[in-house]
């Protein structure tokens, strides 16, 4: 029988989680017929770097794991490789001439650049004091306040000005560059996530798309969604606690990919989270989040369509709204000034206090009880 190995490359924000947990399940009751692995980072990372150095044992780790897969077909996946072409493209072609799989399947995900920035800060940026400390040095370059803007309107704002797109076009050309010597044997594959405008199955989606075959009947009771977020107040007062301490100075709260399941906690303990966040929409006018994330989609809106003329994808998953303009450096910073004139500093300042004061609250009832 054929064999068939499905390398899953993420990206990172692009429903990744989800798709692995319905795969572990789809697995798990093929009776054999998929084997799954979630590859391991470090070991990942080791490879690559291994690779880098043209070293003869760079692929070591993957094939141990290829090796223990008996299955016809296989998925492997981890969503840092959609950062890593050339290691992914070495996968490819040792699955083919190692071990015995007669055709191979490079599939990713990918999502509306803004949308993936937002929702990155949504659970990693907003922690992330590397990533704060350099939103406010943009800032200051450009004289702005940064006291008189959310974390996340900092974090759109230093993107516009000077930072870069993640380029979808860039990624997957790379890939398909890769595996050109391989011929027919390798392909790939990529679309935009599912969006409440343009929804489909994923894990469908997925199966169909990289040709594997299952003998199970509903595919939707393995349809997992994993999209827990974290409370606003917890994000606006951890972003807020951490962008004003000193740069040497330490604090107990988690960073990205720490402590996450006692961040949820946390926000289940915060009280009055509806009032707060009542108060945040009436300080912080939306027109300046609307007008950045406008910008970042008409900035990659180019890039896009040629992701999309490549991988075959609809580009209305991109397509910039209607209202959303392309803002110079001038634009911008003329929208940040107004912004930042039209709100009360001593207001913004007894908000952060009584959200930072609410939240810490919450943090010291989790504490004790634990």
């Amino acid at each position: 029988m054929a064999r068939r190995l499905v390398i899953h490359v993420g990206a990172q924000k692009c429903a990744s989680s989800s798709l692995q947990a319905s795969l572990r399940l789809v697995a798990q009751a093929s009776k054999g017929s998929l084997g799954f692995c979630f590859l391991n980072p470090a070991q990942l990372r080791d490879a690559d770097q291994a690779l880098k150095r043209s070293r003869d044992d760079a692929l070591g780790y993957v094939d141990r794991v290829l090796s223990a897969q008996s299955s016809s077909q296989v998925v492997v996946s981890h969503e840092m490789l959609g950062n890593r072409p050339a290691l992914v493209c070495s996968i490819a072609e040792r699955a083919l001439r190692t071990h015995d799989f007669d055709h191979v399947v490079i599939s990713g995900y990918s999502r509306l650049q803004s949308n993936y920035h937002v929702s990155a800060f949504s659970q990693w940026f907003f922690r992330d004091r590397k990533k704060l400390l350099d939103d406010l040095k943009v800032l200051a370059d450009f004289n702005l306040d940064w006291r008189k803007f959310s974390a996340l309107e900092r974090s759109l704002l230093a993107l516009s000005l000077v930072g870069k797109d993640r380029n979808w076009f860039s990624n997957y050309q790379h890939f398909c560059g890769g595996i050109s010597g391989l011929g027919s044997a390798v392909s790939v594959v990529s679309c935009h996530i599912p969006t409440r405008a343009l929804p489909y199955s994923l894990l469908e989606h997925f199966l169909s798309s990289t040709g594997l075959t299952l003998e199970l009947d509903d595919l939707s009771a393995f349809d997992v969604r994993k999209n827990l977020s974290f409370n606003p107040s917890v994000i606006h007062a951890m972003s807020a606690h951490l962008s004003a301490l000193r740069p040497h100075q330490q604090s107990f709260f988690p960073g990205p990919h720490e402590g996450n399941r006692w961040l949820f906690r946390v926000c289940k303990r915060l009280t009055a989270a509806d009032q707060l966040m009542a108060d945040f929409d009436a300080l912080f006018s939306p027109r300046l989040q609307h007008s950045l994330v406008g910008h970042l989609d008409c900035r990659a809106s180019s890039s896009n369509q040629q992701y999309c003329d490549l991988m075959s994808v609809d580009f209305n998953y991109f397509k910039p709204s209607d209202e959303a303009l392309l803002l110079s450096e001038q634009d911008l910073i003329g929208l940040a000034v107004e912004t930042a004139q039209s709100r009360n500093s001593e207001e913004l300042e007894q908000f952060n206090r009584k959200v930072e004061n609410a939240c810490m609250q919450s943090m010291r009832a989790e504490i004790v009880s634990s």
